[in-house]
């Protein structure tokens, strides 16, 4: 990454924030910034937000909670809005209702539109899945581009980037979006160049995984008989990509998924006696291909379950890292 030029400090305001995906990246990228409030509903995120980001006295930075229900007027002012917004109702991994789903995150983007309206900061940054853009989804989409328009954004700019592309084994697709008050050029950039840097999954898995990761050899020979695998022998750790039916041979993973999708498995090298040896990602190794490094975030002794889940809903830090450098170096 390129070192920023010296610039005034910029304020934040956090929503959706689960593990403080965009402060982990404002920090990597050299962006002055100060975080002066976040929005996490979950108390497990809001949980694991506290324990691994406070002001610069120590003390806890203010979560105002259910993002539906703050007051605009009540935040504080601010620079930067930052939200990866509920992906469920838009991925190929959910039921892809879209503004209908179920549970009513398919309209939390207009909560973003409804604050930044009134707050008005001057860049706003947004990430999702990449089905928000197609053409299924093209009516929300649009409604979310045309809203910014009108209130002084100009148009929005947007790119769909593969962790895989900036060194990190995971294929994981976004769409991340930017916008600034009064527009920004036609030829600005979302696309940084890529990295390449020779990594595989293999580089990412624990020395000692626990025990409990491991699967027993009915449930491997269970999988086998299931998705048709003749057989789990493989030379270097590599990902079981359970929608392909097939263990990848070019070490990288499957995007990282909610455990409940029960989809991510590891096979490891197997040893001189035959065994084949399939497990469950651990947590550190999520959020290795997450972006962090070892010793990085705080797990507040969280559980598996509930590690996976803030993994699974987060942001790679390295990318968004590399992004708002590529972004603020254009800016400044």
């Amino acid at each position: 990454m390129n070192k920023l030029k010296r610039h005034k400090q910029i304020r934040v305001f956090e929503g959706f924030a689960g593990y403080g995906g965009a402060t982990y990246g404002l920090q990597r990228a050299g962006i002055n910034h100060k975080v002066v409030g976040y929005s996490e509903f979950d108390k497990f995120a809001s949980a694991l937000y506290d324990a691994n980001h406070t002001d610069k006295k120590g003390k806890p930075i203010h979560n105002w909670g259910d993002i539906t229900q703050i007051n605009p007027e009540d935040l504080p002012d601010f620079d930067l809005f930052t939200g990866g917004f509920p992906c469920q109702p838009f991925s190929t991994v959910g039921m892809q209702q879209g503004e209908n789903d179920q549970y009513g995150r398919g309209t939390l983007l207009y909560d973003i539109l409804r604050i930044c309206a009134v707050k008005k900061p001057k860049y706003i940054f947004m990430e999702n899945v990449k089905g928000l853009a197609t053409k299924r989804f093209e009516n929300t989409f649009n409604t979310l581009k045309n809203s910014l328009k009108e209130m002084g954004y100009g148009d929005l700019k947007y790119a769909i980037l593969n962790t895989k592309d900036y060194g990190i084994p995971q294929n994981r697709e976004r769409l991340w979006m930017f916008a600034r008050l009064g527009g920004l050029p036609d030829d600005f950039s979302m696309t940084p160049p890529t990295i390449e840097n020779g990594l595989r999954l293999k580089d990412f898995v624990d020395d000692n995984p626990e025990d409990f990761l491991y699967l027993s050899q009915k449930q491997i020979q269970r999988i086998k008989d299931f998705y048709g695998i003749p057989s789990f022998v493989v030379s270097e750790a590599s990902c079981f990509d359970l929608y392909n039916r097939k263990i990848r041979d070019d070490g990288i993973s499957i995007t990282i998924l909610a455990p409940e999708h029960n989809k991510l498995r590891l096979v490891e090298p197997t040893g001189s006696d035959g065994i084949e040896v399939v497990r469950k990602y651990s947590v550190t190794e999520q959020f290795r291909l997450m972006g962090f490094k070892d010793g990085e975030i705080d797990f507040a002794n969280q559980s598996y379950t509930q590690l996976s889940k803030r993994a699974a809903n987060g942001w790679d830090v390295n990318l968004v890292g590399i992004l708002l450098n590529h972004i603020w170096g254009q800016l400044l």
